[in-house]
């Protein structure tokens, strides 16, 4: 049975890291204390990413091709990454609800056990923070086609969300993914 709790504890982590990840990715579009180039431009490729199925970049000239096709790929793996954030919540919210009425006091444990597994979260992420670039350059080689993703220093993209940002993005989930973790250690002793 801790094997179940366990699993129950690891699909919550997950969700929560997920909705602090989706929480950032909608509020969080632009390095702190920067001037956006193009702002009408910006707006409308964050749009594009995260709201719209059907709108192109086509008619967006400040892009090259190259940067089209990895706008198309990071679309492609935030609707991915939605729809799994969507399935782990419901899955989530069902299980917590399902023991709430048949095994209540396995809550407690389950919370106990995600506590442990964000703070692992967390200080893996401190850790990978200290080497911030090599993290970055691994995740993308991982995620996106070869190369696809390196552009030159002039690119619109580099402009818009330069290394800061994503060091920026980070902080700001794990900050908002570590305050999930310690309001759920305070809910564990609710059962």
């Amino acid at each position: 049975m801790k094997f179940i709790y366990i699993l129950l504890a690891l699909l919550l982590s997950l969700t929560l890291l997920l909705s602090s990840f989706e929480l950032t990715l909608h509020l969080f579009h632009s390095p702190f204390n920067s001037t956006i180039i193009e702002p009408q431009a910006h707006t409308t490729t964050w749009t594009y990413l995260l709201k719209q199925k059907y709108i192109t970049l086509i008619d967006l000239d400040i892009f090259t091709i190259k940067e089209k096709r990895h706008l198309l790929d990071i679309k492609r793996l935030f609707d991915t990454l939605y729809n799994l954030w969507t399935l782990l919540s419901l899955l989530s919210f069902f299980s917590i609800i399902f023991l709430y009425f048949k095994a209540k006091e396995s809550i407690a444990l389950i919370f106990k056990y995600n506590f442990i597994i964000g703070l692992i979260v967390i200080a893996l992420s401190i850790f990978l923070a200290f080497d911030f670039l090599d993290s970055f350059k691994t995740l993308h080689q991982l995620i996106f086609p070869m190369n696809s993703w390196i552009f030159p220093n002039n690119s619109i993209l580099i402009k818009w969300f330069p290394l800061e940002y994503f060091q920026d993005f980070l902080t700001v989930v794990v900050f908002i993914f570590s305050i999930a973790i310690f309001i759920n250690i305070f809910l564990k002793f609710r059962f």
